[in-house]
């Protein structure tokens, strides 16, 4: 991977506003909700949900998550998945996410309601669609794997 490719992804990243979070719950049961994100350099991700909806839940109990970003930037499509651990944060972290949120987002309700959680997620896999023809090109972002899901094993 070029550090062009995490520089592009990063900016794509910081450009987009929601992301679909994929969660199962301990008995693998799954469920795909579409929540607004941060991201930092390191592409961790920042979310806020709230404490009563079942992916807070299935986090809880089941910290593996998958992450899929969608969008363009600057007239081009990309894709973005990711892949890492969730896990709640509170006090002054949750403070420095909410803070963050604010300068994205604007202030909300669903920031200062009794539900409002904050979770961080440790990415330790990403790739990045670089090319939708067939088959598609990806680059690795973080961490190792098989960027190309159609070769043959």
């Amino acid at each position: 991977m070029t550090e062009d490719y995490e520089q592009l992804a990063l900016e794509f990243l910081g450009n987009q506003e929601v992301c679909t979070l994929a969660t199962a719950s301990d008995d693998a049961v799954p469920e795909a909700a579409t929540v607004r994100y941060l991201t930092d350099d390191d592409f961790n991700m920042y979310i806020n949900t709230g404490d009563t909806y079942r992916k807070y839940e299935n986090m809880k109990s089941n910290p593996r998550v998958a992450i899929v970003v969608n969008g363009k930037l600057e007239g081009d499509y990309f894709n973005v998945q990711l892949e890492g651990e969730a896990r709640e944060v509170a006090d002054d972290d949750a403070e420095y996410i909410m803070d963050m949120y604010r300068e994205k987002y604007g202030s909300s309700e669903y920031l200062t309601n009794d539900q409002s959680v904050f979770f961080e997620i440790d990415v330790d896999w990403a790739r990045m669609l670089v090319d939708g023809s067939y088959p598609p090109e990806y680059e690795m972002i973080v961490g190792e794997g098989d960027v190309d899901p159609h070769d043959e094993h």
